[in-house]
């Protein structure tokens, strides 16, 4: 399996930090929220709430992940996990995928390394690594790049697109998901993956085919009592995950003591408070993205300059807006 340059135990822990009783890496500015066990914790909640999404899957279009990741002869699959977080969906994927190597790479390793009574199967290996920085020194060709919720610690979001592309084989797969993804340009500035009816980023990139986008407004409170089984436990896990989210953020403010800590502490108190004591008349969504483009069979195609927006582009016509019910 690849293996990424690692650093040693005590550089480890020299680039860690705490604030507010959280742990954070210091290698990667950008990414901003705690990279410690709690955090882990909180995302293996996550983890959860997208396979209730998903219908139970690991991901979206099973039947194309399926025969992308099938057995062939003399062919060894391989799958590559961004920002592998927790581990628990590199994890699973090994365990569904057992002829195939599993390799997450993450600013820190996962919790799970660390625990004797969770077992990680051999056909999964986890790298610190900064994908910013790592992904040019991968050499092996990836079947399947899987992109969860690390869209804040990236860069910039083109270039790891055609990054990305270089490390998969032709009619490899990229997974991409999150939660109200922000994907920006060098620098720094909001741009779009694809716009319904019109080429985005991901769109435009000559190294990508088959480019489906889907946006889902998921509810975070289970606020109507003609919800079915499966729409309320996903609110409620979707609930229980912004809980555990907010001390994340109050912890990620805190650390940039930009605003005093009473503020602080008292504008979380009431962020709570609001999430756990929602009235039923106010209906909250959050809104999950879910990508997928296929690595096209020509030879790869190295980026000739910075992502361009489009004529006519508009930020807002990429957001979906609120939505007022009676």
């Amino acid at each position: 399996m690849d293996q990424i340059p690692d650093s040693s135990v005590a550089e480890t822990e020299q680039n860690l930090t705490t604030t507010d009783g959280r742990g954070f890496q210091k290698k990667n500015d950008a990414y901003t929220l705690p990279t410690d066990r709690n955090e882990h914790s909180r995302l293996d909640l996550q983890h959860e709430a997208v396979r209730i999404i998903l219908g139970c899957e690991l991901y979206q279009t099973p039947e194309l992940v399926r025969a992308t990741l099938s057995l062939r002869e003399n062919t060894k699959r391989r799958i590559l996990d961004i920002g592998a977080g927790s581990g628990k969906w590199a994890i699973e994927m090994a365990e569904e995928f057992p002829h195939a190597d599993v390799l997450g790479i993450d600013l820190v390793e996962p919790d799970v390394l660390s625990d004797p009574t969770r077992r990680v199967p051999s056909n999964c290996s986890f790298q610190k690594a900064d994908a910013n920085e790592y992904m040019e020194k991968i050499d092996s060709v990836y079947d399947l790049v899987h992109f969860r919720c690390v869209e804040l610690g990236i860069h910039d979001s083109d270039l790891f697109f055609y990054d990305a592309a270089r490390v998969l084989r032709p009619g490899g797969l990229l997974l991409l998901m999150g939660a109200d993804p922000k994907l920006v340009d060098e620098k720094g500035q909001t741009i779009p993956v694809q716009k319904p009816g019109t080429i985005g980023m991901l769109g435009s990139n000559p190294n990508y085919s088959d480019v489906q986008v889907q946006e889902l407004l998921i509810r975070t409170v289970p606020w109507s009592n003609d919800m079915n089984e499966t729409e309320r436990k996903l609110a409620e896990t979707m609930q229980a995950n912004v809980l555990r989210l907010l001390p994340a953020f109050k912890a990620s403010i805190l650390r940039d003591k930009t605003l005093p800590e009473e503020f602080v502490n008292e504008l979380f108190e009431g962020a709570m408070k609001e999430v756990r004591e929602v009235p039923v008349v106010i209906h909250r969504y959050v809104k999950w993205f879910f990508g997928t483009a296929v690595r096209n069979e020509t030879a790869w195609t190295a980026r000739k300059g910075p992502w361009q927006e489009p004529l006519g582009y508009d930020v807002y016509d990429y957001v979906v807006r609120p939505l007022y019910e009676d």
